[in-house]
């Protein structure tokens, strides 16, 4: 009678059969084999190992942190997305509608997001909470320097600018909608170094070294299972081309341009989004709501 197998021989084989199915399908040479190992060698050697992990990070996340949200095209979820961290708990409450926390002259195109939270069933939820945090204009985010992105040497340095700046907890109103102002995010890059070979390979492969522009939020509400998304862009090349893997479709939305910013109290031009946040019931919340 054979042993149970480890879940180490388990993951290996595994591994190894999508690794013989990709070798065979495409006739991978020895050579290639070879230089690939070499290419693996010299990332080792530029003490680059760790940051190769961002090829698939997000997967092994989406895997186990996000597994509550997983397959969404089965009831309607929104898509799960890594916290990334970037993230600082205690962030001001606000209600809806709101503005974020911005210094008096916040660079940026001014953007209002709005929308609903519900359930996978059409339900609203009200006073839905909604932890929004994002990088500024000029591509740093408040409350943090460059050691919090560590392995990955991503430049911040927010000397000077308010710990709680673009960050906020809203609570949406009694119909689950809600609002809020900010500005066009800036550019989060991974930190690669030019002539890295992590680097080279990313322009091998035609990737960027950089994420698409996004907000960041976690959406929480009684009787539902909290959600970790991002909201992404219409237009921005980077959510087809970026080292971490494309960016679901249902994910982008798009942004409109408006010049009624006086009417609005702007000093400029604005643009605006609609995103609907929809949350799984937990199973006593789902219980809950069949016997009403």
């Amino acid at each position: 009678m054979s042993q149970a197998q480890t879940r180490l021989q388990v993951v290996f084989a595994d591994l190894r059969r999508a690794i013989d199915d990709v070798i065979l399908k495409h006739q991978v040479s020895l050579e290639e084999l070879l230089a690939a190992i070499e290419w693996l060698q010299q990332v080792a050697d530029a003490g680059e190992l760790p940051s190769a992990s961002i090829f698939f990070y997000k997967t092994v996340l989406k895997a186990t942190a996000g597994a509550t949200y997983a397959h969404p095209e089965k009831d309607g979820a929104s898509h799960w997305e890594m916290e990334g961290p970037a993230h600082r708990p205690g962030a001001p409450v606000l209600h809806s509608p709101a503005v974020l926390p911005m210094r008096s002259d916040e660079p940026g195109e001014p953007l209002i997001v709005s929308g609903t939270v519900r359930t996978t069933t059409g339900d609203p939820l009200p006073g839905a909470a909604l932890e929004i945090w994002q990088i500024d204009a000029n591509n740093v985010y408040s409350g943090m320097d460059s050691s919090d992105f560590e392995p990955l040497n991503i430049p911040n340095d927010s000397t000077g600018i308010p710990v709680s700046n673009l960050r906020a907890r809203i609570i949406a109103d009694a119909d689950g909608r809600y609002e809020f102002r900010t500005v066009m995010p800036g550019i989060e890059t991974f930190g690669l170094a030019m002539d890295s070979p992590l680097a080279a390979l990313t322009q091998a492969l035609q990737l960027q070294g950089l994420r698409p522009l996004h907000i960041h939020s976690i959406v929480s509400a009684d009787g539902c299972l909290p959600l970790t998304t991002q909201i992404y862009f219409d237009g921005d090349p980077l959510v087809d081309s970026t080292i971490e893997g494309p960016v679901p479709a249902d994910a982008v939305k798009v942004t409109t341009r408006h010049d009624d910013h006086l009417a609005r109290g702007l000093d400029r031009s604005y643009r605006t989004l609609t995103y609907d946040f929809v949350l799984r019931p937990t199973a006593e919340g789902a219980a809950l709501t069949a016997t009403r």
